[in-house]
């Protein structure tokens, strides 16, 4: 068998593929579903947002796990010469 033999054969069976798929989704497509709801996906929730007071957001603040903003490019060069950057992931370039 040849290359070209074996190219027209994937070409000819993924053809059949698609096209099986789709005269399979087109007949499908007909049937109604018994229900509306039977496809409907809801999500429940039993929980009731809580207001916080200033006072309350006021405490977190010297928390070392809250963010202090941006820092410029020299400032973040001189936190990883202290090496107080911690790595969660990979950096992409």
């Amino acid at each position: 068998m040849t290359w070209i033999k074996f190219a027209i054969w994937l070409c000819g069976i993924y053809a059949a593929y698609y096209t099986i798929i789709i005269i399979w989704d087109y007949l499908r497509n007909g049937r109604t579903p018994e229900t509306k709801e039977a496809r409907e996906l809801t999500f429940v929730e039993d929980v009731e947002p809580i207001k916080l007071k200033s006072d309350d957001v006021n405490e977190y603040k010297g928390s070392s796990l809250m963010s202090s903003g941006g820092v410029t490019l020299k400032q973040m060069f001189s936190l990883a010469r202290e090496e107080a950057i911690e790595f969660t992931r990979a950096v992409s370039f």
